[in-house]
């Protein structure tokens, strides 16, 4: 009887890993959209992708911030563009390479498809839009500025569009991508950074990939 109770938690362990990792990436993601909710400084409706597919319909820009980061640290800049938060985090990656591998390694990871689900907390104000409604709307077909009336139409203003990726991780270092769009020349993309401290994900900066 103990042989096949220790045979079942050994055949239940891999699950369970996975299981927390999975509820620990989204906890990363629920703690930056909290940070953003707050920067907006008033109500936000986030509509987060259902799935993604950036490797086949548009490049992220992650390997030309990789390209520039690289190219700081060889010429060896003393001064870098940003705030006070942002030199640390430059500092951080440039001290520690395995940031660097990270994101290659994030790079390759947005040329499959990702899934996200709904495990969000209420407060949040998270809706889900799939992929046949989001090409509904951001069809190609008129102009940009009609496809973003239908979409804030569809969804209790204000709505941001929010992107995420896949979260990569080495259990000691994690970061994914994160894209909010609210208008046809309005928005950003950029990798979020998070480091573990004493068992729990803390957030530690954000490198802004491209801005409109």
């Amino acid at each position: 009887m103990r042989k096949a109770f220790i045979g079942l938690l050994l055949l239940l362990a891999p699950t369970w890993l996975l299981a927390q990792t999975e509820q620990e990436n989204y906890d990363m993601y629920a703690q930056y959209l909290r940070m953003v909710k707050a920067e907006i400084e008033g109500k936000a409706n986030f509509v987060v992708r259902e799935s993604t597919d950036y490797g086949r319909t548009n490049d992220p820009g992650i390997y030309l911030a990789v390209k520039i980061l690289r190219r700081w640290y060889k010429d060896g800049r003393p001064q870098v563009p940003g705030n006070a938060q942002y030199k640390a985090l430059l500092g951080k990656i440039k001290n520690d390479t395995t940031w660097i591998g990270l994101m290659v390694q994030l790079e390759g990871k947005m040329s499959q498809r990702f899934v996200v689900a709904n495990r969000f907390s209420p407060d949040l104000h998270v809706t889900m839009i799939s992929d046949g409604a989001y090409h509904k709307i951001f069809n190609g077909k008129g102009s940009l500025r009609k496809a973003w009336s239908k979409f804030e139409k569809r969804y209790q203003d204000p709505a941001y569009l929010i992107d995420l990726s896949a979260v990569v991780s080495d259990g000691k270092r994690a970061l994914f991508y994160f894209s909010r769009a609210w208008g046809g020349l309005a928005g950003y993309t950029s990798v979020v950074f998070f480091e573990k401290e004493n068992g729990k994900w803390v957030y530690y900066g954000t490198d802004l990939v491209f801005m409109s």
